[in-house]
């Protein structure tokens, strides 16, 4: 049932799951209506929401015919992943380089949290989206680490499109259980203060990403 504070913000939130789940696909047409008789409101937020889609880059909108997902292509997630490597690899940097103060006790914590919540989705090749719940946090307490709004506006605007390869690359066979241990060795090496090696692994873990994900060409 739809609450009735922020109709709008309830149907993107609605919709843009759904797009990142994989329930609505590119290549098929939807109508505002087909989700206002569904959700049981008006056309209008839903086309509000559908508007907001659309300046996140997600879905396309047809004259007259409705709207759709927008592919992905292969550029676009090598993009996606230059552009992580250059903000999250510089927050990684900072992390373990960073005196062992109550902040830093604090990231270590909740990445150790998050550690936790991807192991029980390890061995499973199905849960993507809870898995990428907690697998994007990983990502977002690296990020807001450094406390540099510029880079956290920049990897915020691209949070949903990274949910959306994040998912994607969850598909591939065993990929639970191969990220997991990826942020670990990230991990391990911001713990044991090994900027280095912190770097590489997050590198690797791209890299590894791009392999899935079909994201030809240099990082």
């Amino acid at each position: 049932m739809l609450k009735k504070v922020s109709y709008k913000d309830q149907i993107y939130q609605y919709l843009k799951e759904a797009i990142v789940k994989g329930e609505l696909l590119p290549g098929e047409v939807y109508s505002e209506k087909q989700f206002a008789d569904k959700l049981n409101v008006s056309r209008t937020p839903v086309r509000e929401a559908v508007l907001q889609l659309k300046n996140d880059d997600l879905i396309e909108i047809f004259n007259n015919r409705g709207f759709g997902v927008k592919a992905t292509s292969p550029d676009d997630l090598r993009q996606i992943l230059q552009a992580r490597l250059a903000i999250e690899g510089y927050a990684v940097l900072c992390l373990a380089n960073h005196p062992h103060d109550k902040r830093w006790q604090e990231t270590v914590t909740a990445l150790i949290e998050c550690q936790k919540t991807e192991a029980g989705y390890s061995d499973d090749d199905e849960s993507h989206y809870e898995f990428m719940k907690a697998d994007i946090q990983f990502h977002h307490l690296i990020v807001d680490f450094p406390q540099n709004a510029y880079l956290t506006r920049m990897a915020n605007l691209m949070r949903t499109k990274i949910e959306l390869a994040t998912v994607h690359s969850l598909r591939s066979t065993h990929r639970h259980g191969k990220a997991y241990e990826e942020h670990q060795q990230i991990l391990d090496a911001i713990l044991t203060g090994d900027s280095d090696r912190a770097a590489s692994a997050f590198r690797k873990h791209m890299e590894e990403t791009a392999i899935v994900l079909g994201a030809k060409g240099s990082l």
